[in-house]
């Protein structure tokens, strides 16, 4: 069922007292890391609600808004197609004259609340909006964006909504890649490069854990990337899974992010390092 009206949708979920209400968010142009989390959820056999929505408040610009893949007629098919009990696609107005912004704190002062400003706000901003009209028991993400999964948690605890976050794997291509749906925006000519950014990710992983991994030795790893023919990189840091604080002496569960720009188009990835670690003597090691 297609819904466009908010009022319809939040009679159709009152309706649904019953039924554990799952929800995944997407912006459209669906490739297989949105099926993964869709398909995730139908196993749990309740309810579930799946919505499109280009938000351009959490756009760097209105040329990259602009930009971004449309391609809605197929991602309907594919959605009734796997019998998706709600898609809910919000009308125009939905974040039309939005008067009220969120002040979410230091989770947004580093990686792509650095690199892309006010983008987390305008995430928050439409997201709140989605879990006061749906109401979900269950939201489902994908932690290839993982700082906005943190900055999802930190929405619920503030607001004391009860909705539960479902983590899921990153789903990558067969050369590694996570799956994005700016990926055909990806000149046929830098598609190696951009395979080269989780082989970079699971290299510098491999030393931590092997041998320890100077942390000036990240600025080595930039150049490999930047050599391989990615135009920049915006960022690559390794910073606790949990706050996006620095590690420091005691043993901290760390993760690793980065974020590219190539021909015009951010891609942005991250992986779990195995084993907790911390940096001593300016060196990450595994503990």
């Amino acid at each position: 069922m297609i819904i466009k009206n908010i009022s319809k949708l939040r009679k159709i979920i009152s309706s649904m007292s019953n039924k554990i209400i799952y929800y995944v968010p997407t912006m459209g142009n669906l490739h297989e890391g949105h099926l993964k989390l869709i398909k995730y959820a139908q196993e749990k056999d309740q309810f579930l609600v799946v919505s499109i929505y280009v938000n351009p408040l959490q756009f760097d610009s209105m040329m990259d808004y602009k930009r971004y893949p449309r391609t809605i007629k197929r991602d309907l098919k594919i959605l009734e197609k796997l019998n998706v009990d709600i898609i809910f696609l919000p009308e125009n107005n939905f974040s039309k004259d939005n008067l009220s912004k969120l002040s979410l704190g230091k989770i947004t002062h580093k990686l792509c609340g650095l690199d892309r400003p006010g983008h987390f706000s305008g995430v928050a901003t439409i997201i709140l909006k989605f879990l006061n009209i749906i109401q979900p028991d269950f939201l489902i993400l994908g932690e290839k964006d993982y700082q906005q999964i943190l900055v999802i948690k930190q929405i619920i605890r503030d607001f004391f909504l009860k909705v539960k976050v479902l983590e899921r794997p990153t789903v990558r291509d067969r050369n590694g890649l996570a799956l994005s749906s700016r990926n055909m925006l990806i000149p046929r000519t830098k598609k190696n490069a951009a395979e080269n950014i989780f082989r970079v990710l699971k290299s510098i992983s491999r030393e931590i854990r092997m041998t320890g991994l100077e942390k000036k030795k990240l600025e080595y790893y930039k150049k490999i990337i930047v050599d391989s023919g990615i135009d920049k990189v915006n960022y690559l840091e390794i910073l606790n899974e949990n706050n996006l604080d620095e590690i420091g002496n005691n043993p901290t569960n760390a993760r690793i992010f980065i974020s590219v720009s190539i021909s015009g188009i951010k891609l942005i990835d991250n992986l779990k390092v195995s084993k907790r670690i911390n940096l001593r003597s300016g060196k990450f090691i595994s503990c």
